[in-house]
């Protein structure tokens, strides 16, 4: 089975690296994008900034996916600093995400609703 499977390997990396295709580059983009938002939840605000992020294009203006959100928070009127977490939704130069934060100390999750506005390079 071993063999057999890194034999079907070799054959498709040997017939991708010669197959006669027309002349088209890959082109590979690297780039630094970020976001600055806020989120309001019951008792709760959050000023977040984008942290590393999973995401699926849809088109060239919408992505959907999931991220961390480092924020500063103001719980009850204190204030503090918290990772989120946070399914994400993008248009243009818009994001839209609900994050979820843990508190040890009362061992309960809570959540907000918010609004980003992305920076990138154009």
């Amino acid at each position: 089975m071993k063999n057999s499977l890194l034999t079907l390997f070799t054959l498709l990396l040997f017939a991708n690296a010669f197959a006669q295709d027309e002349q088209h580059s890959n082109k590979v983009d690297f780039a630094l994008e970020g976001m600055a938002g806020v989120a309001f939840g019951k008792n709760f605000t959050s000023f977040n900034v984008g942290g590393p992020s999973l995401l699926l294009h849809i088109n060239q203006k919408v992505k959907i996916g999931f991220g961390a959100l480092p924020s500063f928070y103001i719980r009850d009127g204190k204030t503090g600093a918290k990772l989120g977490v946070a399914p994400r939704l993008d248009i243009k130069n818009w994001a839209f995400f609900v994050p979820f934060y843990h508190f040890d100390t009362t061992e309960e999750w809570l959540w907000s609703v918010g609004i980003g506005y992305k920076f990138h390079r154009k």
